[in-house]
């Protein structure tokens, strides 16, 4: 075997082992791109299930919510005229 034939051989394996582990690794590449987002049970579709759900279950969440700040909203009022109060008591108690 000459030299010549000896490094056309290493090369023609060294040049396969590259071309083998670069097609098993977008392979994997692949699957777990596929398994993220490719089918009906994938991590992504179940996201989007979990998050339809977290919608539906919030929806009756705006009526309860508008009806908290509009009490928050009178108390502040409340809070506001009691801080008047309190102000002109400290300031007629300063005379």
């Amino acid at each position: 075997m000459t030299v010549n034939a000896f490094l056309t051989y290493w090369t023609l394996v060294v040049a396969a082992a590259i071309v083998v582990a670069l097609a098993g690794y977008l392979s994997a590449v692949a699957y777990y791109l596929y398994r993220a987002g490719g089918g009906t049970r994938s991590h992504l579709a179940r996201l989007a299930d979990g998050l339809s759900a977290v919608r539906g279950n919030a929806a009756p969440l705006e009526q309860r919510l508008s009806a908290v700040a509009q009490a928050l909203s009178a108390l502040r009022n409340e809070l506001q005229a009691v801080d008047d109060h309190l102000a002109e008591a400290a300031a007629t108690l300063r005379r």
